[in-house]
């Protein structure tokens, strides 16, 4: 399920999909290019990504999610 939808300058999407706990990117035709973070490939407890914000300039994403007792922002490098 998206809760969030962004785009980047070469027009690749962003998807804050909550039900599935994760951070897809898909290509310009919609197409799943990777998972950019998810539960399983951090650290971090993702659950229910509800907003972001992905800065090209650093390739951070900046991700505010729900962690047990509270909601919390996370930061990923993507590089």
């Amino acid at each position: 399920m998206p809760c969030r939808v962004s785009t980047d300058s070469e027009g690749r999407v962003l998807v804050a999909d909550c039900g599935n706990h994760r951070i897809p990117l898909l290509n310009s035709e919609l197409q799943l290019e990777r998972v950019l973070v998810d539960a399983d490939s951090t650290q971090v407890e993702l659950k229910w990504p509800e907003h972001f914000h992905y800065s090209e300039l650093t390739s951070q994403l900046h991700v505010l999610h729900d962690s047990e007792p509270s909601r919390v922002i996370s930061i990923f490098n993507l590089r």
